[in-house]
C-alpha cells in the first residue's frame, strides 16, 4: 500500500504532539482519585468521564482520566495538554467538555449505560440526542487521545507496553 503523503504528514504531527506532551503528561496521571475534588467538573460529569473513558481506553479511570481532564480544562490554554488544543478547537475547552457531557448525560437520562455502545455511536456520528454539543466524532476523537495520553503516555505505560521509556527531558514528579 503506498503512502500518502497526508497520511504520512498527519502521521508525523501526531509523533510530534506525542514527543511534547509525554513528558508533560505524567505530571498529571496516576492521581489519587481519594479524597481530591474537581477544580471545574461535577462529580457527575467526572463519573461520565471515567465511564466512556474506561470503554475507549480500558485503565483511563483508574490512571485518572477525569483529573487529567478537569486540570486542563482549568488552565490557562497555553499550559492545556488536551488535545483540543492541537485540532484548533476554540477555547475555553471546559465549555466544550462541558456541553459534551451534558449531552452524554441526556443520552443515558442519569442511568447506566452500555458505554461501548455509545462510544461506537459517537465515532460513527449516530449518537441520538446530541445536541449543544461539539461534533461527536470529534469529542470522540480528542477522548480517546486525551485517554491514551493518561494511560500509556507516562513512564509506567511505556512499560506496560513493553517500550523502553526513552525522554528527551525527563518529566517533572507525578502530582
Amino acid at each position: 500500500m503506498p503512502i500518502v503523503r497526508r497520511k504520512l504528514l498527519a502521521g508525523a504531527g501526531v509523533a510530534a504532539v506525542a514527543a511534547v506532551a509525554v513528558p508533560t503528561v505524567s505530571r498529571w496521571v496516576g492521581k489519587s482519585t481519594s479524597g481530591a475534588g474537581y477544580r471545574t467538573l461535577t462529580s457527575a460529569e467526572a463519573a461520565i468521564l471515567g465511564d466512556l473513558g474506561e470503554a475507549l481506553v480500558p485503565g483511563a479511570r483508574a490512571a485518572g482520566l477525569a483529573y487529567y481532564i478537569d486540570h486542563h480544562i482549568s488552565v490557562p490554554t497555553a499550559q492545556s495538554l488536551l488535545m483540543l488544543r492541537y485540532l484548533d478547537v476554540a477555547p475555553p475547552f471546559a465549555r466544550v467538555y462541558q456541553a459534551a457531557l451534558a449531552a452524554l448525560a441526556r443520552v443515558t437520562g442519569g442511568r447506566s449505560a452500555d458505554w461501548d455502545a455509545i462510544a461506537i455511536s459517537l465515532a460513527d456520528g449516530s449518537i441520538a440526542r446530541w445536541t449543544g454539543a461539539p461534533p461527536p466524532q470529534l469529542f470522540y476523537f480528542a477522548l480517546r487521545a486525551d485517554a491514551i495520553d493518561v494511560v500509556y503516555g507516562t513512564e509506567a505505560g511505556f512499560e506496560r507496553l513493553g517500550v523502553p521509556y526513552l525522554p528527551h527531558i525527563e518529566p517533572d514528579p507525578r502530582w
